[in-house]
């Protein structure tokens, strides 16, 4: 079959798009042809001399909250939605599948739309952090959609189009939710968890890859999480955490360099230690067979950070470290059940630094049972570590989001959803101007003790 994969904005345009891309070799190797669309990334080049902020993280509530993007966003975009609808239908494709996240969803719903209207015998089908049962019956229901994978994209995708591309019925597809050939939705059930050692490396050579702001790929070196934090869909989406292997790691880096002369790498896992083992071979194989390469991802929080891991880990190329911190305070860290002391922040954070790899973190306002004292813990702790820190990334106060343990036990957490991103604990100890304020305060604190903060949209 001719397939296209499409990926819309906004996310910040540092490199081509993981999923799509992983998504893409699986079905390209099976023998199917395929047609990749970054959308994201052409729409942010057309636009970023008058409104690239847009793709900044702080900037994500206009996209997700549908009011502001249909007043401020979609005047702007509209234009290039349509191109793509365009571009989709010119190229003559059997069926396209969108990748879908919360900051992406508008604009995708836009083009689907369109898809359907214009061109209603295209097979369309979705996949992504986004999709969920609850979603997909919703684009069922509409008509918009002939699948939603559910989970783990590259097994199912490929099952959804033989079963397309062939005469025969399935009685299910694991993983999918799918229309059958007598137009009957098919509920089908959970996927195993995919060997992800088994799969290809991810294909970036249909992108133009002078488009994006960094000169670095995306890589990963695992799915899942070894935690279990309370706010967090990625431990939920991923279910388990499984690795590849170090030297598939290191035979990843050498294709990128190889092929497209890459040697600077993004790794996109929930955690790049969570198997400490896997990490220092990998960098046991850099050092002794004398590689350049450059990368960078997030850590937990661990005694098991030792400064030799560390200083093995610069050796092998590591630039800098992001940890997600959270909060300088110890109840809200329990809360979140992040599941380590603010001694072991203060450690590992101090170890990082004097390995010569910059420290960069997260830290996220408004959790439930976050008081006003907590919030000055975090406050205080930044100061302590100020000289420490290269990088503080405030994101955006919290969201309660689908497929996290808060979510599904709101009572527990004294919660009341309003409606979008906006909610508030029952008592009014938590609203989202409290949060807001917090927010504020903290970017100004931040820049007051000389922290640089925020996601830039350029990296060198």
């Amino acid at each position: 079959m001719k397939v296209g994969l499409a990926f819309l904005p906004a996310w910040i345009p540092y490199n081509p798009p993981l999923g799509i891309s992983c998504i893409s070799a699986v079905i390209e190797r099976e023998g199917h042809e395929v047609s990749l669309f970054d959308y994201n990334a052409y729409i942010y080049d057309k636009l970023k001399e008058t409104h690239g902020e847009l793709w900044l993280m702080d900037e994500s509530p206009k996209w997700v909250e549908f009011e502001t993007f249909k007043s401020e966003i979609y005047p702007l975009v509209k234009t290039y939605l349509f191109k793509l609808v365009k571009d989709i239908l010119s190229q003559k494709l059997d069926a396209i599948g969108f990748s879908i996240y919360n900051s992406n969803s508008h604009p995708t719903m836009i083009v689907i739309q369109n898809l359907r209207r214009i061109f209603p015998e295209l097979k369309i089908f979705i996949g992504g952090a986004r999709v969920d049962d609850v979603l997909a019956k919703e684009l069922f229901t509409l008509k918009l959609i002939d699948a939603a994978i559910i989970g783990e994209g590259e097994e199912t995708a490929l099952e959804i189009l033989n079963y397309w591309k062939s005469d025969e019925e399935r009685d299910e597809i694991l993983g999918a939710v799918y229309l059958n050939k007598s137009g009957e939705v098919i509920w089908g059930k959970k996927r195993p968890l995919l060997n992800i050692k088994n799969l290809p490396i991810p294909d970036f050579s249909k992108f133009d890859l002078e488009r994006y702001t960094s000169n670095g790929f995306p890589i990963e070196f695992s799915r899942g999480c070894v935690a279990k934090c309370t706010f967090c869909s990625e431990t939920n989406y991923w279910v388990s955490f499984r690795t590849k292997t170090a030297r598939q790691i290191v035979d990843e880096f050498k294709y990128h360099f190889d092929n497209y002369g890459v040697n600077q790498f993004r790794i996109v896992d929930s955690l790049m230690n969570g198997n400490h083992r896997l990490l220092e071979d990998m960098c046991d194989i850099i050092i002794e067979e004398k590689h350049t390469f450059y990368w960078h991802g997030f850590c937990r929080i661990s005694n098991k950070l030792t400064p030799a891991l560390l200083k093995k880990m610069r050796d092998a190329g590591c630039t800098y470290i992001n940890y997600g911190i959270e909060s300088g305070s110890q109840n809200v860290l329990n809360l979140m059940k992040k599941r380590y002391k603010l001694s072991e922040i203060l450690e590992t954070v101090k170890h990082t630094k004097n390995s010569n790899i910059e420290v960069h973190a997260q830290i996220l306002i408004g959790f439930p049972g976050e008081t006003w004292f907590n919030f000055y813990e975090t406050l205080k702790m930044l100061k302590i570590l100020r000289n420490y820190f290269t990088r503080i990334y405030p994101g955006i106060p919290l969201s309660v989001t689908r497929q996290t343990h808060l979510y599904d036990n709101l009572d527990q957490y004294n919660v009341k959803l309003i409606s979008g991103e906006k909610w508030r604990t029952k008592n009014f100890s938590n609203t989202y101007t409290i949060r807001l304020i917090r927010h504020w305060i903290l970017k100004k604190y931040l820049k007051y003790i000389n922290i640089t903060q925020g996601y830039p949209l350029e990296v060198e």
